[in-house]
This record gives structure tokens, sequence and C-alpha cells, in this order.
């Protein structure tokens, strides 16, 4: 990382950048001694009433010195309200691995590769006045660097360039057509100034740049997306960085709506839930720093509904913005009065913007039933016809909040005259897609980041945009009054923790080989309570989810998060006796080694024979009043949705993900002897507490619920 000097010029840098000074303009009194009287002063004086110059510092602008590389960066920077984007050195890599290599943001960027988009795309311009302004603009595609890898801040940029450069901000850097001959025909180009590759000179960039801005109004939307209540900072599996919190998005914003006060914070949904800070207030704590923070508008995600639905229209009515869902319906037909279907917002020239949402309308597939037992989700694309129609005859801008998970890029081919669409659901990072006219972003998830897409209206349409996505990074300062709104509900969960969920009348000890080659009191205290959680017929506990025993007397919260420490999420599948059969095949094909994935289970008792081949093992398996498992049958059946995305090799159960556990996403598939019936946010360690909290006094034992023919030695090496 720099050194404490360079990272102390950077903070004061950003802090300056973030709010810039005002500058008072009088029609009589240049704002620079050296402008007055030259051609381009009064296009100098526009730009300084809007806080695009600044000058030299020592009261000049030197119009007639050529605009250096970053000079030009700032220039753009100011003009259209750019956010700054953070950089930060490469670090050094293991011994024999190959050196990190920069990457620009693209549409397949993910967590694993922030690192590598975190490393400067004008390294020689870091520690210098300019180490913000360029990187932002590189990374918005604006500027571009030189063939070498180097921005070259103090070279000169040709007319030709710095116009490029303008109009591309204009039109949107996704575009392929010729941005000069389409500059020139919407006359935002000056027929006076020859477009050469002469060095531009500060007082023709100045020019320039104040006849294709100065009719345009620049509308900024700060857009997030499945934060799941991560409002605190954490570090992503396959990543070594720290990211996150509320706390430096709330800095990102101030900054930007001083600068620009046509500025929108809009959020894609799935935010309340899913943390524990967030949970255990049921979704409040989100709400109140998302009110501190200014959001506009949110759409409702799926796991939006993961508590009671009177619970979420709590939320929406402690909520300082709109809670956006077109097609969320009570089951007798009438529309929720806590929602909207669509808010309007005014800008300051007067111009109307409609923000709408749409809610998946396989909702109810990955949520808890009982939740959505009174509410039924529309047709998403009929819906947002009618929609999409109504706020285009009342709005010059149309901006959809889309939870609609894989169907999220269908939209501008299913529903014209969207300008631009935030999509939720499929926590994917990286650049906007220009689709049917529609910018569609997809900001990313977990509270990692947030994303600027800049809306350039002329004459009342939208002709193009700029983009960043902001990872939010240790250099972005934190904002004391979230800081202070998540203290408080820290302490509360803190407190939280020693809160007394019941007794317990003997010690329940914890090993490797008790949890991961037998029977065990813990497994069945876990299965039990899954099972009970959900209704369902059988329940599964993979062993190594169980990290920690329980001693006897009070059993606390912070116990049980010793005891199932994972965020595991409960998931409901429909499957049949013989995918339980196979379940439990894969389960104890390693024994006797100690492999995290032996099957802890509720509602039926197997037998294996421990000295038969892998895939051959199991004897039997009946249900708890005696009756064989029936391989034809379909059962319901609570797993975590580490298992049901195939994790520890349960293949046989992955309705989720790609087959290694992990997933977050929220596409599914059915397979020929399973089926999802729900999946929730609530973790199995939920499942636990409330089990120990309903039944007050527990004492669960060993009680024959698995059998081991021919046991064998184990093999306390983890498998």
């Amino acid at each position: 990382m720099r050194n404490l000097k360079s990272r102390l010029v950077s903070l004061a840098l950003i802090l300056a950048l973030l709010v810039t000074s005002v500058v008072t303009v009088s029609a009589a009194q240049p704002s620079f001694r050296d402008t007055a009287g030259t051609p381009y002063a009064a296009s100098i004086e526009a730009l300084v009433a809007r806080k695009v110059i600044n000058g030299c510092g020592d009261g000049t602008y030197r119009p007639a010195d050529p605009l250096t590389r970053s000079a030009a960066a700032s220039l753009l920077y100011n003009a259209f309200y750019l956010v700054p984007v953070y950089a930060m050195e490469a670090p050094e890599p293991e011994e024999g691995a190959e050196p990190f290599v920069k990457t620009f943001y693209s549409t397949e960027t993910t967590v694993a590769t922030l690192t590598e988009v975190l490393i400067p795309a004008a390294p020689d311009a870091m520690g210098t006045w300019a180490e913000i302004v360029s990187n932002t603009v590189l990374e918005a595609r604006i500027m571009t660097p030189d063939a070498d890898g180097l921005f070259h801040p103090d070279a000169t940029i040709s007319r030709k360039a710095f116009a490029q450069a303008v109009m591309t901000a204009i039109y949107g850097a996704d575009k392929t057509e010729d941005f000069l001959a389409k500059g020139k025909a919407d006359g935002l180009l000056p027929d006076s100034l020859a477009l050469d590759d002469t060095p531009i000179t500060r007082g023709e960039a100045a020019f320039l740049l104040d006849t294709a801005t100065k009719d345009l109004t620049i509308l900024t939307t700060m857009s997030t997306s499945d934060i799941h209540g991560r409002m605190l900072p954490y570090t992503p599996s396959g990543s070594a960085i720290t990211v996150g919190g509320s706390a430096r998005a709330a800095t990102l914003f101030d900054g930007i709506k001083a600068r620009n006060p046509n500025t929108l914070i809009i959020d894609g949904g799935d935010s309340p839930y899913n943390q524990d800070i967030a949970n255990l207030s049921l979704g409040k704590s989100s709400v109140d720093v998302m009110n501190a923070e200014g959001y506009d508008a949110t759409c409702l995600g799926n796991h939006d509904f993961d508590y009671a639905f009177e619970n979420l229209l709590s939320l929406a009515e402690r909520a300082e913005y709109a809670m956006l869902s077109a097609n969320t319906f009570w089951k007798d037909g009438r529309y929720p009065e806590q929602f909207k279907p669509y808010v309007l917002k005014e800008l300051d020239n007067g111009l109307k913007v409609a923000i709408a949402g749409l809610t998946d309308h396989n909702s109810k597939a990955t949520t808890l039933f009982t939740n959505t037992k009174d509410i039924d989700f529309h047709d998403q694309w009929e819906v947002g016809e009618e929609l999409v129609k109504e706020c285009n005859e009342k709005a010059d801008v149309v901006i959809m909040l889309a939870h609609l998970h894989k169907a999220n890029n269908d939209v501008p081919n299913k529903l014209e005259g969207i300008d631009l669409e935030v999509g939720g659901g499929n926590d994917t990072f990286g650049r906007p897609l220009l689709i049917n006219g529609t910018v569609v972003v997809n900001p990313g998830g977990q509270g990692s980041c947030v994303n600027q897409a800049n809306l350039n209206i002329l004459n009342g349409e939208v002709i193009g945009y700029t983009f960043n996505q902001i990872v939010l990074s240790a250099d972005i300062p934190e904002d004391q009054e979230i800081v202070d709104i998540l203290s408080v509900y820290q302490a509360e969960l803190d407190e939280q923790m020693g809160v007394v969920l019941g007794q317990l009348e003997e010690d329940l000890p914890w090993s490797t080989p008790i949890v991961r080659t037998q029977e065990s009191a813990l497994g069945n205290l876990a299965a039990d309570a899954l099972r009970e959680y959900s209704g369902s017929q059988i329940a599964i506990q993979n062993g190594g989810g169980i990290r920690a025993g329980l001693s006897a007397g009070d059993v606390t919260i912070g116990d049980v998060f010793s005891m199932a420490p994972f965020d595991n999420m409960i998931t409901v599948l429909e499957v049949t006796g013989q995918t339980v059969w196979d379940a439990l095949e894969n389960g104890v094909d390693d024994y006797p080694a100690v492999n995290g994935k032996f099957p802890q289970v509720s509602g039926i008792k197997y037998s294996f024979d421990g000295s038969a081949p892998s895939g051959q093992r199991i004897l039997s398996v009946t249900l708890e009043d005696g009756t064989p498992l029936d391989l034809n049958a379909w059962y319901t059946l609570t797993v975590n949705h580490f298992m049901a995305g195939g994790g520890d090799g349960y293949t046989m159960l992955q309705v989720l993900g790609n087959g290694d556990g992990g997933s977050q996403e929220m596409d599914y598939k059915d397979l020929p002897n399973c089926k999802l019936v729900s999946r929730t946010n609530d973790y199995y360690r939920t499942a636990i507490s409330n089990y120990i909290e309903a039944h007050k006094t527990i004492s669960p034992k060993v009680e024959g619920r698995i059998t081991i023919v021919n046991p064998q030695e184990v093999d306390t090496n983890l498998g």
C-alpha cells in the first residue's frame, strides 16, 4: 500500500473533490486576472459558475497554455458530476504466483477479481493531485490509457481527442457510432474550432466543454441492490480485501448531492434482512440506515418477504423512501397502501422522472410460504406493460427497478420506453448493458459497491449516459451519522448474544468424530430444529455445520452462534424416497473418515454397513413410525442452502447454484426427483434458537436414529 504521507494527501484530495468550494462570480469582476478580453472568457466564467473550473490556484487560468491530460480529466470529472473511484496499489503476489495485472470492470466481474479491478487505471498519476480524477475518467471509459498502459498526466491532449472524450461522456462509452459527427449534428460542438490533432488550449477546452454541456441536464443516479442487510464492512469469500459499509456509501451520496441537486438514490431490492444486525431488529436497522442515507426508492425483492408480511408493511411505514412493487397484491385483488407502483420526482428545471418497481412473479418459490400466503405476485410482464405506459405518459424520464433475477436483461425487449433499469436478484458486478436503448445496470450485491449512472438529457430526451461502479473500499471516509446508527444496533446485537433462550438438562459434548461419524445429540437437536421450523417430514443436517457443544444450564443466543456459526440458510425441498436414500449414501460414503457431510437426521432412522463399498452402504431407511421409506413416494425435506447448492457432494439435492455449495445465486432449477419448495434467508442457527426458545427446557439424546453395522475404527483426520 502507498505510504502514510501519500495516503494523507490522497484523503485530503478526496474530501476536496467530494464538496467543491463555492465561487462567487460577478459579470464585472472576472474570476481570474488573465481571462478578461480573451475569446473564451464567457465560457470560462460559465464553467466557474457551474464549479467545473477552479483555476491554477494563483488567481490565473492560463487560457493560452496547452491543456494537459490531467487537467482534461479534472474538467470532465467536474462537468459530468463523476463520483470518485478509488484505487489501491497492487499487493505483492504470493511466492510463485503471477503479479496482479490491472483489470477493468466487465459484465463478468466478481468479488474474486476485485483486487485486479482496484489496481490503479492511471498508475503514473498515483500520489499526485490528479490521482482521483484520472482514475475516475479512465474507469468511466471517457478517456483511455496510452498503449503502454500509462496515463501520462502531464502530456498534452489534442482538440480532436478532447472533443471525443466530451462526446463519449455525453453519448455513452458503450455506443459505437461516430460521436464527433453526431455532436456536430446535434449542435454540441462549436463550428469555429477545428477538431484536429493540434494540442487544445485551456481556453479552447473551456469553450468546447461549455458549448457541449450548457443546455444539458445531467440526472445522477446512485444505485445499489441485494444489500441483504450487509451494512458493515466485511471481507467477501474469495477476496482478501475488506469492502462495504453503508457509512462509506453515505459519504458518496452526500458528496454527489452537494454537487448535483438532480441526484436520485435508488435500490434494486433485497435490502432489509439476512445479516444478524438486520435480522435482530426485523429490518428496522436497515430502514433507519437507508433513511439517513437519503434513499428515494427501493424495489421489493423476493427476500423482502423473508419475515412476516405484516412486518414488511410496518417497515414500509417506517421508511422515508418509497417501497415499490407494481405487481404485489393482496389475494382479494387490493393493492397494499403501504407500497407504490411508481413515484414521480421533479428535477430543478421542471423535468419529471418516474421511478417504477417490479418484483419477480416467481418470488413465492424463494421465501418461506407462510410469509406470502395472503398475497399474490401478478404477472410481471402484463403489469409491467401498463406500468411503463403510464409512467411515460406522466414523466420525461423512466427508471425501472426490476428485481427479476434471470429475467432482468429481458426487460428492455419486453417493455419499451425505459431509460434506465436497475436490476436485482443476481448479485452481479460490472459494467452496464445497453439493450434496445435501455441502460441496464447490475449493481453488484452484499453491500460491496454503489453504482453511478448519469443520464444526459437534452430537450427533454435522454441522449446518453456515463457510468462507474465504485467499490466501497477502506479509502472512502465513513459518515458519522451512519456509524452512530449502526453502533446502537450493534450494541443491541452484542447484548442480545447474552439473552437466555432456554435450559439444557445435560451437557452436549462436541468433537469432530461425534458429529461426523455417528449419531449425536447435537446433530439430533439441529435436525429436529430444522424440521420443526419448516414443518417438513424429514430434515438432514450435515455434521460439518455443527462446530461446538452446549453446556448444561442456560443456553444463550451466543451459545447457538458458536454451535452453528455459518450463514447457512434453510431450504425446503420436495424429493422422492430414492433421493433421500441417495443423499444418505453420499453422507456416509467417506466413513470412517470424519467428513463434514455425515448426515444427522430427523424424521427418519437409517442403518449402514461401515465395511461395505462406498455407494452401497445404506441398509435401511424408515420413517419415525417404523414404516419403510418408499423410494417412489415424495417427501418434504429440509436442508441448508449449502447442501441444496450441491455442497459436500449432495448433487442429488442441487437445485441451487453451480455445485460448490456456496452459491448465493437466486436462480434455481428443479431436478426430476428433487424440487424446490422454498428457499429462505433464515439461518439454520435461527431455527435452533427458535426451537430452544419454544421448548424452554431440552434434553436431546442419542436415540437410535443412526445404526452402524460393522463399525470401523474412526480415522480422525478430517476428510
